[in-house]
């Protein structure tokens, strides 16, 4: 369906995503603005690390997108080959739209084959009150038990109760896997600097659309909300996009309800904010577990040696299930990327000369 030119946006790799983002960016006639934000730490081969921020359109738009790549780390390939297609693809916007790309928020994991970032912390549980007390969870006793072996990793990938406490978070155990720490990370603080700029509020619509990868059917993209129900994001989201739109406190979608999701931020920044989570999937629940269970125990070791071969074989099997080198779900992620984008593009154009009747 798409040539191999198209689909070469796609890189399982931190550095060579970068590029090709960066690359695409610096030659868009769309792009106004772009700041790179150094990362504290290096990746695997002492490279530096940047979350790029990149403003196409005008910045003063009443009306925003908001693309975000690389929350969990690893799962950075799939959202950096939809941006770096994106900007290739419009020579304009609509005078009214700003798209912001946000690529790799997360860029320690992205370099580093990692879920979490450089504290081992699930950024997408990591958005809660630190200063109230914490969420209780179950999460954590699920991994202890799959440690100590009175359960198994296919057990639980079967038992979709099971599944959905061990994954909704925790915050007791920093060595488990969704742990969503015990402060604001560096990805939070720049995703709220962002926020900050963009000030919400004093837009018409605000679209974030956070795309991740690993759960639900091979390659199906699927739109996750958050929103209550019978909030106006909720509202607004079906407007967008209709049926494809899941909801996991209804019990329509892959995922389940989950604790200090980056949701809920922008949940808080106003009623004419609509969040989304594009999950692309890939291999089922079971292989996912068993690769996040490897790299989780080889976190755990300290140090990690890029050199080493049970490393890299942990690292080649994160990467090949969270961003499968094959073309036929690179054609599928494309296509599902361009027609959500699109569909925002339109629902604003469309939501704008509404008002303006």
């Amino acid at each position: 369906m798409y040539a191999d030119a198209v689909l070469s946006v796609f890189s399982q790799r931190y550095s060579s995503a970068r590029d090709k983002f960066i690359n695409n960016v610096e030659t868009s006639s769309i792009i106004e603005r772009l700041t790179h934000h150094p990362h504290p730490l290096k990746g695997p081969k002492n490279e530096k690390l940047f979350c790029d921020i990149a403003w196409a359109g005008n910045p003063k738009a009443e009306n925003i997108i908001v693309l975000v790549s690389g929350l969990h780390g690893v799962e950075g390939g799939a959202g950096s080959a939809i941006q770096a297609d994106f900007v290739t693809r419009y020579r304009r916007l609509p005078p009214d739209v700003c798209v912001i790309l946000v690529h790799a928020i997360n860029p320690w994991g992205f370099a580093w084959a990692s879920r979490g970032d450089d504290q081992g912390i699930d950024l997408n549980r990591n958005f809660v009150d630190f200063d109230s007390e914490l969420p209780a969870s179950k999460g954590a006793e699920i991994w202890k038990e799959l440690e100590q072996g009175k359960t198994d990793i296919a057990t639980v990938a079967q038992d979709r109760e099971k599944f959905d406490l061990l994954s909704e978070g925790q915050y007791e155990q920093p060595s488990a896997p969704y742990f969503g720490g015990k402060e604001p990370t560096w990805s939070r603080q720049l995703i709220e600097q962002l926020a900050a700029q963009i000030k919400p509020t004093k837009r018409k619509q605000v679209i974030v659309i956070d795309i991740h990868s690993g759960l639900g059917p091979y390659g199906f993209g699927e739109l996750i909300c958050d929103h209550p129900v019978d909030s106006q994001g909720h509202q607004y989201a079906v407007e967008l996009f209709g049926a494809t739109v899941t909801e996991p406190s209804l019990g329509t979608s892959s995922s389940g309800t989950k604790l200090g999701l980056h949701d809920y931020f922008w949940h808080q920044q106003g009623d004419n904010v609509c969040f989304l989570t594009l999950e692309f999937g890939t291999f089922g629940t079971q292989q996912m577990l068993q690769v996040l269970s490897d790299d989780q125990k080889l976190q755990q070791k300290g140090k990690i040696d890029w050199s080493d071969d049970v490393t890299m074989d942990v690292k080649h099997a994160m990467q090949d299930f969270f961003c499968p080198d094959q073309k036929q779900w690179q054609e599928l992620v494309l296509f599902r990327g361009r027609q959500v984008i699109e569909m925002a593009l339109d629902g604003l154009t469309e939501h704008a000369n509404h008002n303006a009747r």
